[in-house]
């Protein structure tokens, strides 16, 4: 079986990303403010479509370069990283749901947790830490200083 290159994947994850934020999920899930000068959806609108460009970037590149250039530059995936890509996936769509269910201040940190650990060995001040800071900072930015309240 033939190896998946590194700029392929991430190309094409990087295009069905962006897409999906563009057509589904922006337009379903981010409300308009009437009172705002700039529309709420245009920075994630700008950022979806930062990632379809990079994707098509990426696979433009890896379908232009040679096989034996790529290959050197960028390897494959070996099937542990394709499992721990899934499993990351997975992880990312159980959060999703967990925010629907869950108040942001439970399911954030507990992302940010699992991600460093599967990404390797981590101390656990510094896992605790990074996991309990980053996301009471952005809750406390978001709805103190922003005035938007997270799920």
């Amino acid at each position: 079986m033939p190896q998946i290159r590194h700029d392929t994947l991430g190309g094409a994850l990087g295009v069905a990303l962006g897409t999906c934020l563009l057509f589904w999920i922006i337009p379903r899930w981010v409300e308009p403010d009437a009172d705002l000068r700039l529309p709420v959806r245009l920075l994630p609108q700008v950022v979806a479509a930062g990632f379809v460009i990079c994707g098509a970037a990426m696979l433009i590149r890896d379908a232009l370069a040679s096989r034996r250039e790529s290959e050197q530059a960028t390897g494959g995936f070996a099937q542990g990283e394709f499992r721990g890509l899934a499993l990351m996936i997975l992880v990312l769509l159980a959060a999703i749901l967990g925010f629907q269910t869950l108040h942001f201040l439970v399911v954030a940190p507990a992302i940010v947790a699992v991600s460093m650990w599967m990404y390797g060995p981590v101390r656990p001040v510094s896992l605790v830490l990074t996991s309990a800071v980053g996301p009471v900072l952005i809750w406390v930015l978001s709805t103190h200083v922003l005035g938007r309240v997270l799920p």
